[in-house]
C-alpha cells in the first residue's frame, strides 16, 4: 500500500540526512585516518607534470558531470612529483579516506596538486563572479558561533586537511555558489575560524552543472558497494570495507549514487596550495578532533615522517645505481 504523501516527504528528507551524515562522518572517522594499510607516497618536489587519471583509480568515484562534456573527457587529474612529506597536511598522517590513497596501476596516489586546464574568457568571467559570492559567504560567517547560529551544525571534528565541517541539510538540494551546504573551519570552539567552502549536492543524472570552466572535478564514495553505515547513519567502515565485513560489525552498505561533493577553498589566507578546488589542503595541519595549530598526532606524525624517509632513501638508492650504471659504461 502506498504511503500517504507527508510519510514519503519525511523519507526523503531522512535519505538526504543519512546520505550526508554519511559522507561527512567518513572524513572524520579516526580509525580511518590512520589505517596501517593505507600507506601515503611521500616524494621530493620536482618538475615533473606526469598527470594520473583519477576517474580509472579504484577507492573513490571521480567522474565528472554528464552534462559538461569537457570534464568528462579529462576526469580529475594530479600532477605526479609535487608532493615533498613536508606540508603541514603530510605531516599529519594520511588521508582520512582509505579511498584517497588507493593507487593506480603505476602505484601512484592521488594526494597533491590537482592539473588545472584553460578556460574561456567567458568561463574566467562566470568564475570571477562565482567566487566573488563564494568569499562573501565566508565573510558572512567567519566563526563557527556565527555558522551555528544561522543553522549549520556540526558533522565532524576538525580534521587535518579538509578542516571541521557544518552542515545545513536544507541547502543539499541544489548548487548556489553563494549557499555552499558546509563551511570548513580550523577547529570546533565558538570562535574557530573559517578556511573553506564545500558543496554537497544531491543530484540525479550525475555531477551538478557546479562552477563556470572545466577544474571542479566532483567526487562520490561509491566504490565496492559504497560506504558501511550503521544504524544510526554513522560511517563504521568506508567503501573498502566489504558487505560481510559491514554486517559483522552491525552495519549495511550504502551505494549512494545521487551525491556529490567538491571543495571551494577560496577564504584568504587559505587559498589551498594543491587547487581551489582540490580534495585536500596541503596548509591544513593540526590533528584529528583537535585544531589545525595543534601537533600533529604523535603516531601519525611517526608514520608520515617515516614515509618520507624510506621515500628518500629508496630515491638515493636509485640515484646511486643510476650513477655505477654510467661510471660502469
Amino acid at each position: 500500500m502506498a504511503r500517504p504523501l507527508g510519510a514519503r516527504r519525511r523519507h526523503a528528507r531522512l535519505t538526504v540526512g543519512t546520505a550526508l551524515a554519511a559522507l561527512v562522518v567518513l572524513a572524520a572517522a579516526p580509525a580511518f585516518a590512520h589505517d596501517d594499510s593505507a600507506k601515503s607516497t611521500k616524494k621530493k618536489k620536482t618538475t615533473s607534470t606526469t598527470v594520473h587519471d583519477m576517474s580509472k583509480m579504484k577507492g573513490m568515484d571521480h567522474s565528472a558531470s554528464a552534462t559538461k562534456a569537457t570534464k568528462a573527457k579529462r576526469g580529475m587529474v594530479v600532477i605526479d612529483g609535487a608532493l615533498t612529506g613536508d606540508s603541514p597536511c603530510e605531516l599529519s598522517g594520511p588521508p582520512a579516506s582509505v579511498g584517497q590513497v588507493k593507487k593506480d596501476a603505476e602505484g601512484h596516489d592521488h594526494r597533491g596538486p590537482l592539473q588545472q586546464y584553460p578556460m574561456t574568457r567567458a568561463e574566467r568571467e562566470q568564475l570571477i563572479e562565482q567566487q566573488r559570492q563564494a568569499r562573501g559567504v565566508a565573510d558572512k560567517y567567519p566563526t563557527v558561533a556565527s555558522a551555528e547560529a544561522d543553522g549549520y551544525k556540526k558533522s565532524t571534528p576538525y580534521v587535518p586537511c579538509i578542516g571541521a565541517h557544518y552542515t545545513k541539510i536544507s541547502l543539499v538540494s541544489k548548487f548556489d555558489p553563494a549557499a555552499p551546504s558546509e563551511l570548513l573551519y580550523d577547529g570546533t570552539n565558538p570562535d574557530s575560524k573559517i578556511v573553506g567552502l564545500s558543496y554537497l549536492i544531491m543530484n540525479k543524472g550525475g555531477a551538478p552543472e557546479g562552477f563556470a570552466g572545466p577544474n571542479d572535478q566532483w567526487h562520490q564514495h561509491n566504490s565496492n558497494g559504497g560506504l558501511c553505515l550503521n544504524s544510526q547513519a554513522v560511517v563504521i567502515g568506508n567503501e573498502s570495507t566489504t558487505k560481510k565485513e559491514c554486517e559483522a560489525r552491525g552495519g549495511r552498505k550504502a551505494q549512494l549514487d545521487d551525491i556529490w561533493m567538491v571543495h571551494d577553498w577560496v577564504v584568504p589566507g587559505w587559498e589551498c596550495g594543491w587547487g581551489i578546488f582540490a580534495g585536500e589542503c596541503p596548509e591544513l595541519g593540526g590533528r584529528v578532533g583537535g585544531t589545525v595549530w595543534d601537533k600533529p598526532d604523535p603516531k601519525a606524525f611517526a608514520k608520515a615522517t617515516g614515509a618520507k624517509k624510506a621515500s628518500s632513501s629508496k630515491k638515493s638508492a636509485k640515484q646511486s645505481d643510476s650513477k655505477k650504471k654510467k661510471s660502469s659504461n
